[in-house]
């Protein structure tokens, strides 16, 4: 595709209006220390993991092999970069990697190079099965997908049919027959017996590169498991594992279609591995309801003959630390600790229920790639590194300590509770630098024992001196939609705070309670140098409350049950909003997080009670928040640059800092330009939203010449650029002045 010679007037246009947006862009930023039982951390800034899937992957081309991390909780990614500095090996931490992969990844994503060319390609959910992209990257452009295959069919009895794998499965695509191409094990529809699909690839073509499927073995290593526990019974005696296989080539005898069976699949992960190097492939197991898993051994020493699993260990790796891990857990080969030899990985595979803090297993390798021996070593791999507290984070800053310093708390959602709860809680790190070199240094994670209190989940808190004594007080929303009040009664450096004020009333006497969880702040939105009530609502709107009272006495009157007009329930009816006003330049502005993972930016906001605050950004810089966004604005360093403290649904937090260069904000869009770009930058696919059905959209390159024009003919439309060299590209809608800019990377 090439770009035609027009439009430069319209770069004069967007250049105008981007000076006026350009204070409000951010840079990811991990500067700040944070420090942790004496030790700093080596990624705080990283936003946390919780149900991790984890890969290699070499994103940028350079011959190592990078970690991928995929979090099933919101469809999330992590990369953690492979740094080699003479001889030392390390990770670091890839702010904003998801943009660099395709947008639908759902469930599970395993990375595995299909096609013999070096190159890990991508295997996700498709609609009943699996989806594969083809890494087409290089070192010279950088990342980038192909999609190679919708769903993947096998040949089922001579019928071509979807290669079923649930939603909730993780299936083993790994060459079981040591052929040269990737096969598929997964559990049957039923969920009591795994099913080989063999690749053809090889068989039909000579190479690799081809993704054909058949069903060669119904029963695949001769055992069935349980479908009320996660118990295995090996040489099982029944259908399809006796009358229903033959050793390789031929087809299963009995031809019985997958739509007839009468058990529902409840949920599995395999993982194969040659684990005492025999030659044939071996399973670890994970069920469902568990939070062990089982490793079997195969009792063949060469593939394709349909060997038999011959024993069980039960409590998987019996020679360690066995696997005990709610739940639902799920294991990955891959090599963390830089030494060549694979080790394990495990971390659970059931989102909202499982632990979401301390939730990745790592077991080093001590044997070798061909005999294993995995040796427990921590439960919290990387998280112990980060930031982590477990679901739904939200950054909260107050000098709680009288020295001058912002102190910082992290609230949550939830956090697991053993065995099966949830609990919610509000770390605390104290600020133990200076006024321009800030670090945190973690004390608590339970700040005044408040999860003992009973108050519910996703208890916030917000700091403000309601009493004008100079010390900052405690204001609590709950699960209920109630207030809790606790007056700051320290007398020392130690924050200390008095006995709880339940369902705290408002002017007239009333318990404050906006239905469902209370997400509060306090700030002055009136400018009358008295701080007021702005409260999240489960729904997805903001309460206004005012402080008529004094800066000694406050009491707080309702204005509004929607300031603003601001209803952040867009995909559900529950929008759980965090509001975040915040002076600057003496212009009030607003953040808003909320359940969708999008944080919308209000700007030049007017004292009122009534009216639309204006939106400037739906999507403030198209961060990858997942769920449950969450931010707050200072200036922690006092170096007169904002930082931007981003919370979210995988318990940790990204710090950013305004960069007048970043690609983060530089393409804020005001919503009078009638559409709306995502994820931006972008590596060649990127989606337009609008409702403005028939209007046409240019798209030009940075030196005004036309690349492509295209007529919105459905509210969502994705556009792939990958044929067009890496730069800034800018979007104009017909009828409309102003120009959205584009990075393509």
């Amino acid at each position: 595709m090439k770009c035609s010679s027009i439009y430069l007037v319209l770069l004069l246009t967007f250049f105008s209006f981007n000076r006026l947006h350009s204070q409000f862009q951010f840079s990811y930023n991990d500067s700040i220390s944070v420090s942790k039982y004496g030790a700093a951390l080596a990624f705080p800034w990283a936003g946390g993991l919780n149900y991790v899937q984890v890969s290699d992957l070499d994103i940028d081309y350079d011959g190592d092999k990078d970690l991928f991390v995929f979090d099933r909780s919101n469809n999330q990614i992590r990369v953690f970069r492979h740094d080699v500095l003479g001889a030392n090996h390390s990770y670091s931490f890839l702010a904003d990697s998801r943009n660099l992969f395709p947008p639908d990844l759902r469930y599970r994503v395993i990375m595995m190079d299909y096609n013999g060319d070096g190159k890990n390609d991508l295997f996700t959910y498709g609609i009943g099965g699996v989806m594969v992209y083809k890494n087409t990257g290089n070192s010279i452009s950088g990342l980038s997908w192909t999609l190679e295959k919708n769903l993947l069919y096998s040949n089922y009895w001579g019928t071509m049919l979807n290669l079923y794998v649930s939603s909730s499965d993780i299936p083993a695509i790994v060459d079981v027959d040591l052929d040269g191409d990737l096969d598929i094990l997964t559990y049957h529809i039923g969920g009591e017996h795994v099913q080989y699909h063999q690749n053809q690839s090889m068989e039909l073509y000579g190479h690799a590169d081809s993704l054909e499927f058949i069903l060669k073995n119904e029963c695949w290593g001769g055992f069935r498991e349980d479908v009320t526990s996660n118990a295995i019974f090996l040489n099982d005696q029944d259908s399809p594992c006796i009358a229903g296989n033959v050793p390789n080539p031929e087809l299963p005898i009995i031809n019985k279609p997958i739509a007839d069976d009468s058990k529902a699949h409840s949920g599995s992960t395999l993982l194969a591995i040659d684990i005492d190097g025999s030659g044939v492939k071996d399973l670890i197991i994970g069920d469902v309801s568990y939070p062990t898993m089982n490793l079997l051994i195969n009792g063949g020493t060469l593939p394709n003959t349909n060997s038999l699993m011959v024993s069980v260990d039960p409590a998987f790796p019996s020679n360690s630390v066995s696997v005990n891990m709610q739940l639902f857990p799920a294991a990955y080969s891959v090599d963390v600790d830089f030494d060549g030899i694979k080790d394990l990985l495990v971390a659970p595979n059931a989102r909202g229920v499982s632990e979401n803090e301390q939730s990745v297993l790592y077991y080093k390798n001590t044997g070798s790639n061909s005999v294993s021996n995995f040796v427990y070593q921590t439960k919290s791999f990387l998280q112990e590194e980060m930031i982590e507290h477990g679901t739904g984070s939200i950054p909260v800053f107050a000098d709680v300590t009288g020295d001058g310093l912002l102190d910082m708390f992290v609230c949550n959602f939830f956090a697991y509770k053993p065995t099966l709860l949830k609990e919610s809680r509000i770390a605390y790190y104290k600020n133990t630098g200076t006024l321009s070199q800030p670090v945190f240094t973690f004390i608590d994670d339970d700040f005044l024992n408040l999860s003992q209190a009973n108050y519910g989940l996703r208890m916030i808190a917000s700091f403000g001196d309601l009493d004008g004594d100079s010390k900052p007080d405690l204001i609590l929303g709950l699960e209920d939609g109630s207030l809790v009040y606790r007056k700051n009664i320290s007398t020392g450096s130690n924050p200390l705070f008095g006995n709880a004020v339940t369902s705290y009333p408002d002017n007239n006497g009333t318990p404050i309670n906006v239905g469902q969880y209370a997400a509060p702040q306090l700030f002055d939105y009136n400018r009358d140098g008295k701080l007021d009530l702005l409260i999240g609502k489960k729904t997805g709107e903001i309460v206004y409350y005012e402080n008529i009272g004094s800066s000694l006495v406050p009491s707080f009157q309702l204005m509004t049950s929607m300031l603003g007009n601001v209803d952040v329930s867009t995909s559900t009816p529950d929008g759980f909003p965090y509001p975040h006003f915040f002076l600057h330049d003496d212009t009030t502005y607003l953040l808003v997080g909320g359940y969708d993972g999008q944080l919308r930016f209000y700007d030049s906001i007017d004292v009122t009670t009534n009216g639309n605050f204006h939106v400037r950004q739906a999507n403030f810089l198209g961060l990858d928040i997942g769920a449950y966004s969450a931010c707050s604005v200072n200036d922690i360093d006092n170096d007169g640059s904002l930082d931007l403290f981003v919370g979210q649904d995988l318990g940790g937090v990204f710090h950013l800092e305004h960069d007048a260069n970043s690609n983060l904000g530089i393409g804020e869009q005001d919503e009078s330009v009638g559409f709306f770009i995502h994820p931006n930058p972008t590596s060649g696919l990127f989606c337009i939203e609008s409702t403005k059905i028939g209007s046409a959209i240019t798209i030009m390159d940075n030196f005004g010449r036309l690349c492509q024009t295209l007529v919105i003919d459905k509210n969502t439309t994705w556009i792939d650029l990958s044929s067009l060299s890496n730069g800034i590209y800018f979007l104009k809608m017909q009828g409309d002045i102003n120009v959205v800019r584009l990075v393509k990377f």
